[in-house]
């Protein structure tokens, strides 16, 4: 058992991930229809790989600009992984499109999370699962890569979110297939990442960082666990640009080591969600400015992950790698030769700790 829950068999696996993904992805293609906006946040991506298709440039499009109404009013932001991802959907109607890559994504996601048991499965309850469903968001995916080290590629489709996933679980067999993915989106378009630059760098959007956020500040306290990779995980999501706006920050329930701890930040985020969606100048049918949201987002989502990684007992495995006796000398011959010596090297330490999720 891994956290308080039991491990899953690769069947239950598959039919825990199957179950999700239709569930998920039934949330999203109800929600892009009653909003009527095409895929959301995916159209983006999909337009971009159609126009690709179509021999055209998709970072220049005439048809995107911020006098055009959602999903039309930004240039695309997403670099060329994500256009390689929504190939395979540009033949279908844009809300199935969405609802489809989310589902799928939200499977492998099930997938992932539950090789080490049920204790993440919160998340899926969570506030910033639910918008990411709402908008056909990439944050499930970019999680799963956490676990399933084939999608790590897909980490660069939002770098911001992307890279501390990267600098986290630095899989060797995930980045020789990032490389590959990137060489291969230069292969496609050698000058992408000149012009994704040139629309990333006049975004009108708000992208904010969670330490400058008050209270975001009190993120700082994560310095006194540094040792911990829970702890640098957090700092290195508080340090990069992102919009506050509760899907983003889906990855943080990684953090998570058992299920109190999932269900506890997954509460606290709906206490964010609610509290900002019932803001005076929010309209709950229509929906509440993003930028009201960062408050809440850094109040009930970064600071109750703050307090999980504070007040956590580390768990047996990690004392134990923690202070694990490593023989970096023979000390048959040394007990012969050199006494001293001997008993020396039986007192070296090894602190190299392995990550906590599994």
């Amino acid at each position: 058992m891994i956290g308080d829950t039991p491990r899953l068999s690769i069947r239950q696996r598959i039919l825990l991930a199957l179950v999700i993904g239709l569930a998920s992805t039934v949330l999203c293609y109800y929600n892009l229809v009653q909003r009527d906006q095409l895929a959301s946040d995916f159209t983006w991506p999909w337009r971009g790989a159609m126009r690709l298709l179509n021999g055209q440039n998709p970072y220049d499009d005439p048809k995107l600009s911020p006098l055009f109404p959602y999903p039309f009013d930004a240039p695309l932001y997403y670099p060329m992984p994500a256009l390689l991802v929504a190939l395979p959907f540009t033949a279908l109607p844009a809300e199935l499109a969405g609802a489809l890559f989310f589902g799928i994504s939200s499977g492998l996601l099930a997938y992932g999370i539950s090789r080490s048991g049920l204790h993440h499965l919160p998340l899926f309850l969570s506030a910033p699962f639910y918008v990411a469903a709402v908008v056909a968001q990439w944050s499930p995916l970019i999680t799963a890569a956490a676990f399933l080290p084939a999608l790590l590629p897909f980490a660069f489709a939002k770098p911001n979110v992307g890279i501390p996933i990267v600098l986290s679980f630095p899989h060797r067999r995930g980045l020789i297939l990032s490389a590959f993915v990137l060489g291969l989106s230069l292969l496609i378009m050698p000058r992408w990442p000149l012009e994704w630059l040139e629309n990333v760098t006049t975004s009108h959007h708000q992208y904010r960082i969670p330490l400058t956020v008050l209270p975001g500040p009190l993120l700082l306290l994560a310095l006194v666990r540094w040792q911990r990779p829970a702890a640098r995980l957090l700092l290195l999501f508080s340090l990069i640009p992102q919009r506050l706006w509760f899907y983003d920050q889906l990855s943080l329930w990684l953090l998570a080591r058992s299920a109190r701890e999932s269900m506890l930040l997954s509460a606290a985020s709906w206490v964010g969600y609610w509290g900002w969606r019932l803001l005076p100048d929010g309209d709950l049918r229509l929906g509440t400015s993003p930028e009201t949201a960062a408050p809440w987002v850094v109040a009930c989502i970064y600071l109750p992950a703050l307090l999980v990684v504070l007040f956590r007992e580390p768990s047996r495995r990690v004392l134990r790698a923690r202070w694990r006796v490593t023989p970096l000398i023979d000390r048959k011959q040394l007990r012969v030769s050199d006494p001293a010596e001997y008993h020396r090297s039986r007192s070296i330490v090894d602190y190299d700790v392995p990550w906590i999720a599994p």
